[in-house]
C-alpha cells in the first residue's frame, strides 16, 4: 500500500522538478543568452515613405544603440553594418536587419530586395523569398574556397618549414556555395584582384572598404628619417593567414624593426617563442586598440603599415593605418591598389619580404613623405565612408536593373 502511494507522489515530485528545470532552461537562454535581436522598419535615413521593403542579413548591434551614440571610430565590419542600411534607406527601402550567423528566422513580410552575408544562415532566408525578389550577396572577402585553399597552403608551408602544425586562422566552416550561386549579383570589397575571384559568376562587383575620417595630425612631427627602420604589423585575428610568421622570419635576419600590434595564439607563440621574446628589434604588444593613444603613437614613430596576408577583401586595419600616413606594404592579395604611393611584395617569401623591407628603408626621406602625403590623399578621396555608400548603393542598382531586365527578356517584354 505504502508503495501505491508513494508511487504518484515522485512522480508528481519529478515533473515538477523537471517543469522548474525547463523554465531555468528558458530563463538562461532568453536572459543570459538572448536570442538574437533584430530591427525592424530600419528607416532613419528615407526621405519619405518608402514603398519597398529590404532584408538585410549582417550585424545587427552597431545600430541598436542611438543613431548618435553609435561608434563613429570604426569601420571595416561594425562601420559597414551601419552603412548599408543608410544606403539602402536612400535608394527607397525600409530595411529590416537580422543577424547573419543567427538561424531559425521565419520571414512574415515580403521583400524585394535581400542582401546576404555569410553561408550560416543565406539558404534558410532564400527558400522564403518570393522568386521576384531580388537577392544579392555581400562579401567581405574573396571566394570562400579559394580563400580557404590559400590558408591551407599557408599552415602546410609552415609545417614543413618549422615542423609546427598550427590550427587555422580564418577558415570559412559554412559553405558559401549555394548563396553565391543562387544570387542575382555579389558585391565584395576590394579591387580586380578580388572580383577575379568570382570569375565563373555572371555579376560580380567590387568595392572599396572605407575608414572614418582621421582627425590626428601627428604626420606633421613625424620624424620620417628615424620611421624608415619602422614597421608596423597591425591586423585582426589569424597570425598565418596575415602572414606574421613570414614577416618574422623575414625580419629577423635584419636590424629593422617590427611592432607587432595583434592577439598572438597559443600555439603561433610556440612555434615562434624565440623570435617574439629574444629579438630586441621584434616588439610584440598584443591587440591596440585603433586611435588610441598607443596606437598613435606607433603610428608616429613608424614609416611603413605591413602584411603578407594571404587572401582578403580588403583589410580595414591596413586602411586604417593609412589614414593615419604609414605608406603600405602589401601582397596583391591584400587587394587594395597601390598606384604610385605604396610598395608591392611580389611574393611573400621570406627572403622577397626581407629584400623588400631592406630596400624599403633606404628611401629618401623626401620620398618617404611624399608616399605618405599620397597615401592619406588617396584614403581621403577613395576610401570614405561618403564613398562606400555611392559605390554600394550603384553597384545595388545595377544588379536590381540586371534582374527587371533578365525577367522582363523571361516574359517577353
Amino acid at each position: 500500500m505504502t508503495q501505491r502511494i508513494e508511487q504518484p507522489k515522485t512522480q508528481r515530485l519529478m515533473k515538477t522538478l523537471h517543469k522548474g528545470l525547463r523554465a531555468l532552461s528558458r530563463f538562461a537562454r532568453d536572459t543570459l543568452y538572448p536570442p538574437p535581436q533584430a530591427i525592424l522598419d530600419f528607416n532613419e535615413f528615407c526621405a519619405g515613405s518608402p514603398a519597398k521593403r529590404a532584408l538585410l542579413s549582417y550585424l545587427v548591434s552597431p545600430l541598436l544603440p542611438p543613431r548618435d551614440k553609435r561608434d563613429r571610430t570604426v569601420f571595416s565590419n561594425l562601420g559597414i553594418a551601419q552603412q548599408i542600411p543608410q544606403a539602402l534607406n536612400e535608394l527607397g527601402y525600409t530595411v529590416d536587419i537580422i543577424q547573419f550567423d543567427s538561424k531559425g528566422w521565419k520571414l512574415s513580410k515580403r521583400y524585394d530586395l535581400f542582401i546576404g552575408h555569410g553561408g550560416v544562415n543565406f539558404e534558410d532566408l532564400l527558400c522564403q523569398l518570393p522568386k521576384e525578389s531580388v537577392r544579392i550577396y555581400f562579401s567581405t572577402g574573396i571566394y570562400w574556397k579559394e580563400m580557404n585553399i590559400r590558408e591551407a597552403r599557408r599552415l602546410f608551408d609552415l609545417a614543413l618549414r618549422r615542423g609546427y602544425l598550427l590550427l587555422p586562422d580564418r577558415t570559412i566552416r559554412h559553405s558559401e556555395e549555394r548563396a553565391t550561386r543562387d544570387s542575382d549579383g555579389i558585391i565584395c570589397l576590394g579591387n580586380t584582384g578580388a572580383t577575379d575571384s568570382y570569375r565563373d559568376f555572371p555579376l560580380v562587383i567590387g568595392i572599396n572598404n572605407a575608414a572614418y575620417p582621421v582627425t590626428w595630425s601627428g604626420c606633421k612631427t613625424k620624424d620620417f628619417a628615424k620611421g624608415r627602420q619602422h614597421f608596423l604589423f597591425f591586423s585582426g585575428g589569424g597570425n598565418v593567414h596575415k602572414g606574421l610568421d613570414l614577416i618574422v622570419e623575414a625580419f629577423v635576419g635584419t636590424d629593422l624593426h617590427l611592432h607587432i600590434c595583434q592577439r598572438i595564439s597559443e600555439d603561433f607563440a610556440s612555434a615562434y617563442s624565440r623570435e617574439l621574446r629574444e629579438y630586441p628589434h621584434i616588439h610584440v604588444y598584443g591587440p591596440v586598440t585603433m586611435r588610441s593613444p598607443q596606437f598613435e603613437s606607433l603610428a608616429h614613430l613608424c614609416n611603413w603599415v605591413i602584411s603578407a596576408t594571404c587572401a582578403e577583401g580588403q583589410p580595414g586595419a591596413i586602411i586604417e593605418c593609412m589614414g593615419h600616413g604609414l605608406i603600405p606594404v602589401l601582397p596583391e592579395s591584400a587587394n587594395i591598389d597601390l598606384d604610385d604611393f605604396g610598395i608591392r611584395l611580389q611574393e611573400c617569401t621570406i627572403g622577397h619580404i626581407r629584400e623588400t623591407a631592406l630596400e624599403t628603408a633606404q628611401m629618401s626621406i623626401s620620398e618617404c613623405k611624399k608616399r605618405s602625403q599620397l597615401t592619406l590623399d588617396t584614403v581621403r578621396l577613395a576610401y570614405t565612408p561618403e564613398r562606400f555608400n555611392r559605390s554600394l548603393k550603384a553597384a545595388v542598382q545595377r544588379i536590381v536593373d540586371a534582374h527587371g531586365a533578365k525577367g522582363a527578356s523571361h516574359t517577353g517584354v
